[in-house]
């Protein structure tokens, strides 16, 4: 077990704690008792034993050693760039932190716009959607949109066809992370879109988070874009998704 090659390398929210269980289902046969009521993979994981199934987290091609078996999940669609960013704080606090707590958990000067300050920094600003130069690269979209070549791909990487309980355990988990998607593609992309076309779409009720990911799923890593929204938005409340569009195609 000490000398496992396999390996799972992924950047936050991008289920590298299931891929790590469905390997160890896959191969050393380890039984997880999945509760359909929750979509975290975190708990199941701490069964596993890190001797079993390697983590690298955050993701790093110089930690990728000769002889490991490494797969790397990312999200290839760009309406999904920041949809790890959701889940992250959805399965780890249970809700959007408030603007307090955006300013603790990333450091941001107390009183300063946290819009301005997170879309500054490169972390929000750059989509993680990028592949490996060495690890089997998997895409997470295909786990929700085409569940059979999601399997087939995965099928390819351990070189041998699933085994139907580690078929299941993915549906499970796929049945139980659907609602976040659903609530993503509600709040977030339904307004990037609106957004793209210049619509008119409600976003008051959605908390800073959410509007915070719009803006980033919207500009794409694009600074030029960033930098014109960091520029011109005056710290109003932001509304609706056309003010977003102001913001960032105001002409200087």
């Amino acid at each position: 077990m000490e000398n496992s090659p396999w390996c799972v390398s992924w950047h936050t929210g991008n289920f590298g704690q299931l891929l790590r269980c469905a390997i160890a289902i896959q191969i050393f046969d380890i039984n997880i008792d999945v509760d359909e009521t929750k979509a975290s993979s975190h708990r199941d994981s701490g069964i596993l034993g890190s001797h079993t199934i390697l983590p690298i987290h955050p993701h790093d091609d110089t930690r990728v050693q000769e002889g490991m078996k490494v797969i790397k999940p990312y999200f290839t669609a760009k309406y999904l760039s920041y949809f790890p960013k959701y889940l992250h704080y959805i399965k780890w606090f249970g809700s959007f932190p408030n603007g307090g707590t955006m300013h603790e958990y990333y450091n941001v000067v107390k009183g300063a716009n946290f819009y301005k300050e997170l879309l500054a920094n490169i972390y929000w600003h750059v989509p993680d959607n990028g592949v490996s130069e060495k690890c089997f690269n998997i895409k997470m979209n295909d786990l929700f949109d085409n569940f059979d070549l999601f399997v087939k791909n995965f099928e390819e990487f351990f070189g041998q066809k699933l085994k139907q309980k580690t078929v299941d355990f993915l549906q499970i988990k796929r049945k139980n992370n659907l609602l976040h998607l659903e609530n993503f593609t509600k709040n977030v992309v339904d307004s990037v879109d609106c957004l793209a076309r210049h619509k008119s779409k409600d976003i008051e009720s959605l908390c800073d988070y959410e509007k915070l990911l719009i803006i980033s799923t919207y500009v794409q890593g694009n600074w030029d874009l960033t930098s014109k929204f960091v520029r011109n938005y005056n710290n109003t409340k932001l509304k609706d998704v056309r003010e977003i569009h102001n913001f960032i195609h105001a002409v200087s």
